[in-house]
């Protein structure tokens, strides 16, 4: 609240609802899903065949998640536990709004504030951060914060740092 309160705006309350969510991926298996060049040549003819009618698919359905339902509050922090390959990186791109709809069969509801995804503009209100390790391995993780915060447009970091001292870093 610090930055939000000084420049006098609210921190957004949204209340995410997801209800009966399934998605469902079609996949190759057995050795056809590692993505060598053999493969890779195999899959493209296929595809050419397929929509050309001669060939059909043979894909295996492949359920990410089945009959998810749930409420995230604002204002709380939320753990999301799972082994992996459990779904939760699928959850969570799902409520951002970032899955690929094109490869993905994707069923259920996802509300924000009781509007539909659809309707919603999710980058306005939360963000979806992969979990890849992108940031600058010599910096500590306040430098790390203060950068983000500068490249946001702040003009002070998120430790108080005024971009005065950008040249320290």
């Amino acid at each position: 609240c610090v930055n939000f309160c000084r420049v006098g705006l609210e921190v957004p309350k949204v209340e995410v609802r997801f209800q009966n969510l399934n998605i469902e991926a079609n996949a190759q298996i057995g050795s056809r899903a590692l993505p060598n060049l053999l493969n890779v040549a195999r899959d493209f003819f296929e595809r050419i065949l397929i929509g050309l009618r001669i060939l059909r698919p043979n894909k295996c359905g492949l359920h990410i998640l089945k009959d998810i339902s749930g409420i995230v509050k604002p204002g709380r922090m939320t753990l999301l536990l799972g082994p992996p390959g459990s779904g939760k990186s699928t959850l969570l791109l799902a409520l951002a709004g970032k899955l690929d709809y094109k490869s993905l069969k994707v069923s259920g509801d996802i509300t924000y504030n009781g509007t539909n995804l659809s309707e919603f503009y999710v980058r306005r209100t939360s963000a979806y951060i992969s979990q890849t390790d992108n940031h600058l391995p010599e910096l500590t993780i306040r430098e790390t914060f203060d950068f983000a915060a500068r490249c946001q447009g702040a003009s002070e970091g998120m430790a108080g740092l005024s971009t005065s001292n950008i040249g320290k870093y």
